[in-house]
Parts: C-alpha cells; sequence; structure tokens
C-alpha cells in the first residue's frame, strides 16, 4: 500500500569542506534526502519548505525526477535559502548557519497519511510539533530544534525544552549526541528508555559506524551498520534512514523490518 507522506522542514544549500580541503556544494536537509529515499521506495512524498530564489532549480530537478511532490514549497523573494557549511575533521563535524530562511507555516500541511517532521535550522517549533501531533501521526528529526547558532556562526546543540514535550510523537529519529542532549543520559540504551517513558513510541538512534538502536513497545534491537561499504560522505546518511525506515514501516508493519531496510539503505547511500 502506498502512503502519503508531508516532509516538513528546510530544503538547504550545503558548503562542505572535506578534511583534505577539497570543497563542494550540495543540497541538504533532512526533507531532501528523505522524501528523495521514500519516493524511490513507492511513497507518495510531499515537501512543505520555504526556500529563496538562490535555490538551484537542479536540485528541485532532483526531487521531481525521483516523483517527490514539491508544489507546495514557498520561494521568498525577500530571503535567500538556508545555508550551512559543514566542516569534517577526523570522523567528527562542524556545522556553521550561513544563512536562514523563515520559518515553515505549519498549518499548510494538507491531506496527508502521517508527517515527518525534520527541522535543521529552527523553521519548526516544539510548540508546532505539539500542534501536529494533534491532527496528524507523526515523526520527528529533533535536530533543528536543539541546535543553536553562535555569534561565530558555529552551532552547538542545546535542551531548550522538555522531554515531556514530544508525548504522542510516534517515532522519533535522533543521533547519540542529540539524545544526551535530551536526556542527560550517557548510556545510549537508557537515553531509549527515557525517550519511550517520555510518550514517544518508536525510537530510532543512530551511532554512526556503531550502527543503530531501534525501540518500539515490545522490544529494543541493536542493527550494526554494513561495514564493508565504502562512505565517500555521510552527509544525510541519517535522513535516508529515516525515509526509508519510515516508508517501510508503513507499507509492511514490521518495525524490526523496517529498521533493517533504513540501516542498509543509509549504509550503502
Amino acid at each position: 500500500m502506498s502512503c502519503k507522506i508531508g516532509f516538513v522542514g528546510h530544503l538547504t544549500i550545503d558548503e562542505i569542506i572535506y578534511k583534505d580541503g577539497i570543497v563542494r556544494t550540495s543540497p541538504g536537509g533532512t526533507v531532501f534526502y528523505s522524501s528523495l529515499t521514500s519516493s524511490r521506495l513507492n511513497s507518495k512524498s510531499q515537501v512543505y519548505s520555504v526556500i529563496g530564489e538562490d535555490y538551484p532549480e537542479d536540485y528541485l530537478r532532483i526531487l521531481l525526477e525521483a516523483g517527490v511532490d514539491y508544489s507546495r514549497i514557498v520561494i521568498h523573494k525577500e530571503h535567500k535559502t538556508t545555508m550551512y557549511r559543514i566542516v569534517y575533521r577526523d570522523g567528527d563535524r562542524e556545522l556553521f548557519l550561513l544563512e536562514r530562511a523563515p520559518r515553515i507555516n505549519i498549518e499548510e500541511i494538507g491531506d496527508v497519511d502521517i508527517v515527518y517532521l525534520g527541522p535543521v535550522a529552527g523553521e519548526i517549533t516544539v510548540e508546532d510539533v505539539r500542534k501536529v501531533v494533534g491532527k496528524f501521526k507523526t515523526m520527528l528529526d529533533p535536530q533543528g530544534i536543539l541546535r543553536k547558532p553562535l555569534q561565530d556562526r558555529r552551532i552547538i546543540l542545546e535542551k531548550n525544552f522538555k522531554i515531556g514535550l514530544l508525548r504522542g510523537v510516534g517515532i522519533i529519529r535522533l543521533t547519540r549526541e542529540e539524545a544526551f542532549i535530551l536526556t542527560d543520559e550517557v548510556k545510549p540504551l537508557d537515553a531509549v528508555r527515557k525517550i519511550q517513558d517520555a510518550g514517544v513510541e518508536n525510537v530510532i538512534l543512530s551511532m554512526g559506524y556503531e550502527g543503530v538502536i531501534t525501540a518500539n513497545k515490545k522490544k529494543r534491537y541493536f542493527i550494526p551498520s554494513y561495514s564493508k561499504a565504502k562512505v565517500v560522505d555521510p552527509t544525510g546518511a541519517g535522513d535516508v534512514l529515516g525515509g526509508a525506515f519510515l516508508t517501510e514501516y508503513l507499507s509492511s508493519g514490521d518495525f524490526l523490518w523496517a529498521s533493517c531496510i533504513g540501516v542498509s539503505a543509509a549504509s550503502i547511500s
């Protein structure tokens, strides 16, 4: 069964600087990679975003050719597209927010089976999450709510809301660092447990090369990443995981199988 998923968050322009000094510009944003993946797995994907006139047509063409509906994207003449500089250093990365587009009006979300909230730069607030949860089944990637830009444009993560406000979110996908910020728990399993105790039914916690922990009401699973895959650029891998998981879970209803599909897709993306 093909489900209609609404992907909500900023499409971005990413300037990526690798540790060998090579620089390239590419499309970014949770909703770009998750909607692209979902559409390629035969779901009906609809993107809700805000961009500037500087957003490359080539990036929109990628979505169009994959079958993603981007008719709900708002183009602002007065603002530029959200832009990040991503600097990779020895397995780690540092983010700098160079431009930020206006916030997204969640009241414009239309007739969809589920909403995947993927903010990257404060375009969606936790209050918006509460409103969406009251109307739709919801999956959340909280990174853009937790991010705080400093004066030098560098991004840090900051806990700015009580975890109980996530109650009712059906699925959350986050990194180990984000889980620590949210829960103050160093051990991933303890963080997963606290998130579920707060009222989130399903948790996907990404640990990079170490694999992924997924948890539903019944059980918790550890799924290793595909260690033989040659990683050229990890940007967007977590978003691919989220899009693949959600699409397969909506289609099959099999949580473990959907988790495996998501991790596999991310490992080879």
